[in-house]
């Protein structure tokens, strides 16, 4: 790898494969080794990350706490965080120089996906959640923990929709956080990061086609409260 001293723009690149750690030949992590995946809203409610890493690991076990969400075209997520800029009041020097004091950290993301015949964006989102209390029955998608460790076993009032349609966000289930597990795999499927988003919630969600289109999009906004990373050390291999 080039260093600040012998680098050489028409001789080296600034990150090499076969000289240290850097760009390696067909080792690249793009879109297609990207599992976005909806469960319970806290790690701490099924025992935490290590729970969460020892149950990918295991395989099948997979499915007792997080549902994959298939068909996404494009997911944007980011992190806004609010500094204020501080001048000093100084006659005698006229000084321009300031300081910065660190606010909050907000975190948001968007997500679109294809409308097939299966569960839409909103039911797959709320695959974990379960109401079993009439009027409105909202059944889990799966056998997960998520479901039996509820901290807030919600009677949901406000059908969402039926089956596998979900559409009603005026819904009182939408009132209750989901958790979003998003991992990243290289091309040879070997981990490159994990994180949980924790406490997501959808202020938005749209359904959109046109008359010359032949197929229904969905896309939802969602505003998250942590972001935890997980060690690869934990989850070693996403199956």
């Amino acid at each position: 790898m080039a260093s600040y001293s012998n680098w050489k723009p028409y001789e080296n690149y600034v990150q090499s494969g076969g000289e240290g750690p850097g760009m390696v030949d067909g080792k690249f992590v793009s879109g297609a080794f990207m599992g976005i995946f909806a469960g319970p809203s806290r790690l701490s409610t099924i025992g935490g990350v290590v729970s969460l890493g020892a149950a990918i690991e295991s395989g099948p076990a997979a499915s007792q706490i997080v549902y994959p969400v298939g068909i996404t075209q494009n997911i944007n997520l980011s992190h806004n965080r609010q500094f204020s800029r501080i001048f000093e009041l100084d006659v005698l020097r006229n000084t321009e120089r300031s300081y910065f004091i660190s606010g909050r950290t907000i975190g948001q993301l968007s997500l679109s996906r294809i409308l097939y015949h299966g569960p839409s964006i909103l039911r797959t989102l709320y695959a974990y959640y379960q109401d079993l209390l009439p009027p409105t029955i909202v059944p889990a998608m799966f056998p997960n923990l998520g479901a039996s460790t509820m901290p807030n076993p919600h009677d949901v009032v406000i059908p969402p929709g039926y089956e596998n349609f979900y559409i009603n966000l005026a819904s009182d289930l939408f009132s209750q956080p989901i958790g979003l597990l998003i991992s990243l795999l290289d091309s040879n499927l070997q981990p490159y990061g994990s994180f949980y988003l924790e406490s997501c919630y959808i202020p938005n969600h749209t359904f959109a086609t046109d008359a010359q289109g032949v197929i229904i999009q969905e896309s939802v906004a969602v505003q998250f409260e942590l972001c935890v990373p997980i060690s690869q050390r934990t989850v070693q291999l996403v199956t």
